[in-house]
């Protein structure tokens, strides 16, 4: 018999859609890359803004802010941290006698859902730790809000997109009729959304206890910047080496999925269940090259 934990990894390793390797709504503000294993990934200060030097925000293997200065002339060398998923089963049960597809794609997409779920929660927990880019509601509606979000960002980039927690995008569906009582002239948020060019993405769900993005807090991105090439963070995972792809007997190259050798034993209800161990693992970098396009506000 074959073995099965090059099978399970096999059929796991492999991307669910090969053509969207990152999340969607990490995929619509940051500019994503990879890079060689033992690749060094430097950024250089492309501002016209500032002759001298600048500040960047690199997140921390903690999901924590780390001040990266840099210039035109002296890069700041930025660092990968491991992400990995949950232990996760395989339940022999589940792939004898032959691999059972539906369950390896269950495990597949529970840890795909995990880490991209991490990836977008990491980095929207970063913008929220800058302060000088809140936004603060100041006794008006949801309406001023945005508007005032957009007047912050502006000078530094277009072409927006807001993620928004789920009472916020329920606002903004309802914004015109819980208002209809109130107006004195036409007020419309989603026409203003329209002609001021931004795209709503609502960020819902939790990971490791956490929200990606919660229910009262809107980010605003300006994606096509005016002082640098590029959305205003980027996103970079290394590539595994062809050894260790080989290994693994993967088809993913920069997220691995390791699969134990042996069934181990589940103890659970008491019951001594065998099943091959399963995590993903992979090495990122997500980095906020520039602050100035970025605006972040609580909803009240």
């Amino acid at each position: 018999m074959d073995r099965l934990d090059l099978t399970i990894a096999q059929v796991l390793g492999a991307p669910i859609d090969p053509n969207l390797k990152v999340p969607v709504a990490l995929s619509e503000i940051a500019d994503t890359e990879t890079a060689q294993p033992g690749e060094l990934v430097r950024i250089f200060n492309s501002s016209a803004e500032d002759a001298g030097v600048d500040s960047i925000y690199a997140v921390d293997a903690d999901g924590g802010l780390i001040i990266q200065k840099v210039s035109p002339v002296t890069p700041a060398t930025l660092t990968f941290v491991g992400l990995q998923s949950k232990l996760q089963y395989v339940l022999i049960d589940e792939i004898l006698p032959s691999p059972d597809q539906n369950a390896l794609g269950r495990r597949k997409a529970s840890i795909t859902r995990a880490m991209d779920k991490q990836e977008v929660k990491r980095i929207c927990d970063a913008i929220l730790g800058i302060p000088s880019q809140e936004v603060v509601q100041g006794g008006g509606d949801l309406y001023d809000l945005i508007v005032a979000m957009v007047h912050k960002v502006e000078d530094y980039g277009d072409n927006y997109v807001l993620l928004a927690g789920s009472t916020v995008k329920e606002a903004i569906d309802t914004f015109d009729k819980v208002k209809a009582g109130t107006f004195n002239y036409r007020i419309g948020i989603k026409e203003y959304l329209a002609s001021a060019g931004i795209k709503v993405i609502k960020v819902t769900g939790a990971v490791n206890g956490g929200a990606l993005l919660a229910t009262d807090k809107l980010i605003l991105v300006a994606r096509d910047s005016t002082l640098a090439q590029g959305k205003p963070i980027t996103f970079v995972r290394r590539l595994l080496s062809p050894e260790i792809v080989k290994l693994m007997n993967s088809e993913s190259a920069d997220r691995a999925i390791s699969v134990a050798q042996a069934p181990v034993i589940i103890n659970a209800a008491n019951k001594n269940t065998l099943g091959y161990g399963v995590f993903g693992y992979e090495s990122i970098i997500e980095t906020i090259t520039n602050y100035r396009a970025l605006a972040w506000a609580i909803y009240a």
